[in-house]
């Protein structure tokens, strides 16, 4: 069990009349949580509409490196931030990222659905229960190994080795861990291959940040090749219609549409034109 859990919690102008309450109500479930106010958002004077959201939807993504002295973050949304706060999420760029938790006030089933698919880890609605608030916010810093970032961490210069990897086998019960594992050869010494590996003699090396780096670049490049002739093929078997293509892919309209959107899809396009004379 973690000593402290350090919780960011992002703070809109917007919800400002009542973020501060609920979060009070939920103070004698807060032992070892430690809050951490991301007053971000500065409402711009006499020039943004009542309830607007002065803060860029990158604003998480350009913070990836600060947030990761957290452990999570608590994101509240209402019926106001929901058209912010969803594009604030499709701006996080792929891969691992700091837990964000939704406390949401007025959205209905479709949106709150929505927000999980767009990269909210969980949600609590108001009004805040105690209990609840603090049993969901241990479930999901427990199913992470080590506190999260935004961007994928880099290999390890001198091993090529994933961190989360070798975090990930250090903390697995009766495995003494990569590290504890190399304990054992002597200074010089390596460990022997297995039957059949191959073998590298003197003079030769194996460059594995490259091998990794090319590995995730052909990732990546399959992903979206997939993602793009899946949604045109969608769009064509519909003529067109994104609400039916969306359906028949069972995926929400606007993630649908989202995909679209990242790969510049027309959907005007698939659409038959119309005879003319």
């Amino acid at each position: 069990m973690r000593q402290q859990i350090d919780c960011a919690v992002l703070k809109l102008a917007a919800h400002a009349d009542w973020v501060e309450d609920e979060l009070q109500r939920v103070g004698c479930a807060l032992s070892r949580i430690r809050l951490h106010s991301l007053d971000w958002d500065v409402p711009a004077e006499a020039s943004a509409a009542e309830g607007a959201v002065a803060l860029s939807v990158h604003a998480f993504a350009k913070s990836a490196v600060s947030l990761r002295r957290y452990d999570l973050c608590l994101v509240p949304v209402t019926i106001d931030t929901l058209g912010w706060t969803r594009q604030a999420l499709a701006a996080i760029p792929r891969g691992p990222f700091l837990p964000l938790i939704g406390i949401l006030s007025g959205l209905r089933s479709a949106a709150m659905q929505d927000l999980l698919e767009l990269g909210l880890a969980d949600f609590i609605r108001r009004p805040l229960d105690p209990d609840e608030f603090r049993a969901r916010l241990l479930a999901v810093v427990t199913k992470m190994p080590r506190p999260g970032t935004l961007r994928e961490p880099d290999a390890s210069p001198a091993t090529g080795i994933h961190p989360g990897a070798m975090a990930l086998a250090g903390d697995r019960p009766g495995s003494r861990g990569i590290a504890g594992r190399a304990g054992h050869f002597g200074r010089g010494q390596r460990p022997a291959g297995r039957q059949g590996a191959p073998q590298y003699g003197q003079g030769q090396r194996r460059d594995r940040s490259t091998v990794q780096e090319s590995f995730r670049q052909a990732k990546s490049q399959v992903v979206e090749k997939f993602e793009r002739e899946y949604i045109a093929n969608a769009l064509a078997s519909t003529e067109g219609n994104i609400a039916m293509a969306a359906r028949v892919s069972s995926k929400h309209r606007r993630a649908f549409w989202a995909l679209m959107r990242k790969h510049a899809i027309d959907a005007s396009q698939y659409r038959p034109e119309d005879d003319e004379g």
